[in-house]
C-alpha cells in the first residue's frame, strides 16, 4: 500500500450502510475538526446523492481515504502513528467521560444494524462507551459521533 498522508483527527466509518448517516457524520466532523474520513467496505461514497444531501458540501473540507477492509484503515493509520479508538457498548470499553485520548487518533464507526466489528475492537488501543441512562443502550451511529466530538470539543477547549 501506497504511502497515503491523513491529515489531523479521523473518522474510520466500518462497513456503514446509511449515505444520511455518513454524510451527518461528515457535517459534525468538519464541525467539531476531524480532518480525514476514511471510508471501510461498502461504506456508501460521496457521489452518493444521499450523502450530497446530508452532508452540504462540507466534503471538500474533509480529506476522505476508501479502503477494502478494517485492516486496511489499520495499517495505514499504525504506519502513520496514530492511536485508534472504537466507539462501542464491550466489557472491557472506558466511560467516554473518563477516556484520554492520545493525538493523534483515529475512531471507529461500526455498522448500524451490526456496531462496531469484533476485529475492528481488538485492534484499538481502547474501546470508548457512552454512558445512557435509558433501557434502550444503543445510538444511531451519527447521533452517537456527535456526541463523542462534542464532549472531545468541549474537553480539549476548557
Amino acid at each position: 500500500m501506497n504511502k497515503i498522508e491523513i491529515i489531523g483527527n479521523a473518522v474510520v466509518l466500518d462497513n456503514l450502510r446509511s449515505a444520511y448517516n455518513v454524510g451527518s457524520i461528515y457535517r459534525t466532523a468538519f464541525s467539531f475538526g476531524f480532518n480525514t474520513i476514511i471510508h471501510v467496505g461498502i461504506t456508501p461514497k460521496r457521489d452518493n446523492p444521499s450523502f450530497a444531501s446530508a452532508s452540504r458540501g462540507v466534503e471538500e473540507n474533509i480529506k476522505t481515504i476508501y479502503v477494502p477492509s478494517i485492516n486496511d484503515a489499520e495499517t495505514i493509520l499504525r504506519k502513520c502513528n496514530y492511536s485508534i479508538y472504537a466507539l462501542e457498548i464491550s466489557a472491557n470499553s472506558t466511560k467516554l467521560n473518563e477516556i484520554i485520548l492520545n493525538n493523534p487518533f483515529a475512531l471507529i464507526l461500526g455498522n448500524e444494524a451490526m456496531g462496531v466489528s469484533m476485529s475492528a475492537m481488538e485492534m484499538s488501543d481502547s474501546v470508548i462507551e457512552i454512558e445512557t441512562t435509558g433501557s434502550k443502550d444503543s445510538l444511531n451511529v451519527s447521533v452517537a459521533f456527535g456526541i463523542f466530538a462534542y464532549t472531545v470539543f468541549i474537553k480539549n477547549n476548557l
